[in-house]
């Protein structure tokens, strides 16, 4: 697990340092088309403040999910700020998520956040 943080726009600021980290996870919420939804699925990378996780869903900025971790039934609330557009060759989209409220979710100790950049 190293630590990630390449973005196309490097002057984008970060709240705090990202770790890629690859965790089974299940989310549920509502998408889109209004439709409730539930899927199996995986993060790409974590934050002490969310994570971007991969889901086949179109999903509306500001909608809240539901994310359970598999490997031991931790659940918490997130909001969704982020979502790339449909990768058709993997039928899934990057979606950046947010704590809807403060969390220790992860069950991680995040870097020192000193003058962060993208």
């Amino acid at each position: 697990m190293g630590l990630s943080g390449s973005t196309p726009d490097s002057t984008v600021r970060r709240r705090s340092s990202r770790l890629e980290m690859r965790l089974k996870v299940r989310v549920s919420g509502v998408n889109a088309d209004s439709q409730e939804f539930e899927e199996r699925t995986e993060t790409i990378e974590v934050s002490k403040y969310g994570a971007k996780i991969y889901t086949q869903h179109a999903l509306k900025t500001g909608a809240i999910l539901s994310l359970e971790r598999l490997d031991g039934g931790r659940l918490s609330k997130f909001k969704v700020v982020y979502q790339s557009p449909s990768d058709d060759a993997v039928g899934r989209r990057e979606t950046g998520i947010e704590f809807v409220g403060a969390d220790s979710f992860w069950g991680l100790q995040f870097p020192p956040e000193k003058g962060l950049r993208g």
